[in-house]
């Protein structure tokens, strides 16, 4: 899978499917994907029916819907904020849970330096990804589950009862 769209620093897109909520690498940038989504082909918006039936007879995948994955670009390998933007035709790379709990864990202590990035784009990715690190940094569980508490907390304090 390759980076197919720049949307900005923090998101991008690439043609294909992936799971929501995988943790990827491109180049030294660490994502997660956020949503996946269908778009109509081209042709089709300009051309009449009959001219596409004749499309399809030669060249069919030219009239299939394009399914896509956007991604948000949560912090450099070193743990800061990303500072350059990913390019058009990078590759990504999934990331396996050792490499997930490596880069979330300094001197023995968990580290999500995107967090409120997250809370603000999207609260139930956010929760899922905190729900992820726990069973991949059992040890951090804790300290994980305190911060569940504090998004669900953030989100009960926007509802008025």
């Amino acid at each position: 899978m390759r980076v197919v769209k720049v949307d900005s620093v923090r998101e991008f897109e690439a043609e294909g499917e992936m799971e929501i909520g995988t943790f990827v690498r491109v180049g030294d940038i660490i994502s997660l994907s956020s949503h996946v989504y269908q778009q109509e082909d081209e042709i089709s918006r300009y051309l009449g029916k009959a001219d596409i039936e004749r499309i399809k007879k030669f060249m069919p995948d030219l009239t299939e819907a394009k399914t896509y994955t956007k991604f948000y670009a949560l912090m450099s390998i070193d743990g800061s904020d990303p500072l350059r933007m990913v390019r058009i035709g990078e590759e990504i790379q999934v990331m396996d849970n050792d490499e997930i709990a490596e880069i979330h864990t300094l001197d023995n202590q968990i580290r999500i330096p995107y967090l409120t990035f997250l809370i603000k784009k999207d609260r139930d990715l956010a929760r899922n990804v905190v729900r992820r690190l726990m069973s991949i940094v059992p040890d951090q569980k804790d300290i994980l589950e305190m911060i569940l508490i504090e998004i669900e907390y953030s989100l009960l304090r926007e509802v008025d009862i």
